[in-house]
């Protein structure tokens, strides 16, 4: 599988990211943004793929061709999803193992630029790409190269985009293509008449043990009551107070109205990952909300004639329809020892030619507008193209990890469990806010 969407291992895997940061933090040189090295005709490559998988498969055809076309020798270590973890004790030392790294947004700005260990990667945006006559900025359009930039330094070069939609089968469900809901209110509509139509069975799938996937739900309402910021406004509100916005209570109340209403599959708060969202591909639910791999994810269980269709969360009190999306891309730490070569191949790979591998064969989208892009990723394309774009869950993985994993994650899985009402989990937030502040602020 290709997915990237974190699971528990990955949780974990940022968690160990976020406090190997922080040790690193005070010790922390700043990032350099002129590569030496100019000649190295090798460098180290530490992929957060594992060998065989598409995108591996992508990238190891264009680590062969850029060796053939340059002489600069590739030595690529596919390392799985836990290569920041692995990477992150080293970046103060002398001894920094890899010149490259690729990984997803949030793990690259913790470790590396929260700690000031990865390089200022503003030079390779003015790099030429090989074979096209465009410099690499050129290609990468302004809202993502904005994304990935903080303080005027990029700590990222994307070149995949993944962005969270409500997806759904269109074989099943024509209706919902010809007039997908806009609104909250149609939203729920669709549900009751989806779940009468199930006799009484809910038509949301959601695999409840994955921590993420709970956060994505009540995210979303946040975000579209309150617009952008607000989620990560709260995270950071030393005494909690944020939590007691009647804004707040009125946005996740809509939450405990599906959880109450029964809106969610029979077993999904009992689950193990994959397989509430097999049966949603195999038609036993309408509706998940998770991120553009699902096709990919899925596609061994669906059923015969699956259309993967979607539509972006709708719209609540703020009229908010802003597309949350994440960044996979290329980070070099500040101390590689040879950075040079290694931008050179960032700004190889972003050829258009090599780097439609990614939609052709990984099924993903990229971030270049004139690589094609998979039929069934095709809604999610044009709701990127439409909507303004705010990083997913507000950006408080990657700002404000630990608060995240020890704070909201928890207490999230009890309310969608349906263990704590709408108030109840508001209150407890803002005590746990509270006191995780007194601690670590």
């Amino acid at each position: 599988m290709d997915s990237l969407m974190p699971r528990r291992q990955v949780l974990r895997t940022f968690a160990l990211a976020a406090t190997g940061a922080a040790v690193l933090g005070n010790a922390a040189c700043g990032g350099g943004s002129s590569p030496s090295g100019a000649d190295d005709k090798e460098f180290t490559y530490w992929s957060m793929w594992q060998d065989g998988e598409p995108s591996a498969v992508v990238l190891k055809a264009a680590i062969e061709q850029f060796t053939k076309d340059t002489g600069i020798k590739v030595n690529v270590q596919w390392k799985g999803r836990k290569v920041v973890d692995q990477i992150a004790p080293t970046l103060n030392t002398h001894n920094v193992p890899a010149d490259l790294i690729d990984s997803q947004d949030r793990f690259v700005k913790a470790t590396l630029f929260g700690t000031k260990q990865g390089l200022n990667l503003n030079s390779v945006y003015d790099l030429q790409i090989p074979g096209e006559g465009k410099k690499v900025a050129d290609v990468i359009p302004a809202k993502y190269r904005d994304f990935a930039t903080a303080d005027g330094q990029a700590w990222l070069v994307p070149y995949q985009v993944l962005a969270e939609q409500i997806w759904y089968d269109g074989a099943a469900l024509p209706g919902v293509t010809a007039s997908p809901p806009k609104t909250w209110d149609e939203f729920v509509t669709l549900l009751g008449q989806r779940k009468a139509a199930r006799g009484g069975g809910g038509p949301l799938a959601l695999d409840g043990d994955i921590g993420d996937y709970n956060a994505f739900w009540t995210y979303h309402v946040i975000l579209r009551d309150l617009g952008p910021g607000a989620f990560s406004a709260a995270a950071t509100d030393k005494k909690g107070a944020k939590f007691d916005d009647p804004r707040m209570l009125a946005a996740v109340s809509k939450i405990e109205q599906l959880v109450k209403g029964g809106y969610f599959i029979k077993g999904y708060n009992g689950s193990k990952w994959p397989a509430i969202q097999q049966k949603w591909a195999g038609g036993q639910a309408d509706f998940l909300l998770l991120g553009t791999f699902v096709p990919s994810e899925t596609k061994s269980a669906a059923k015969a004639g699956f259309q993967y269709r979607s539509f972006p969360f709708p719209s609540g009190a703020a009229g908010d329809t802003s597309q949350e999306i994440s960044l996979v891309g290329f980070a070099i730490p500040a101390k590689a020892k040879h950075a040079s070569a290694a931008q050179k191949f960032i700004a190889y790979f972003l050829n258009s030619s090599r780097l439609a591998g990614m939609s052709s064969t990984a099924n993903n989208l990229t971030p270049r507008t004139d690589i094609a892009v998979p039929a069934v990723l095709a809604d999610a394309k044009k709701t990127l193209d439409q909507a303004r774009t705010v990083p997913a869950l507000d950006g408080v993985k990657m700002d404000q990890a630990e608060w995240y994993i020890k704070v909201f994650t928890p207490t999230n899985n009890e309310f969608l469990a349906g263990k704590l009402t709408a108030a109840a989990f508001l209150a407890k937030l803002k005590n746990t806010t509270a006191d995780y502040w007194k601690v670590n602020g």
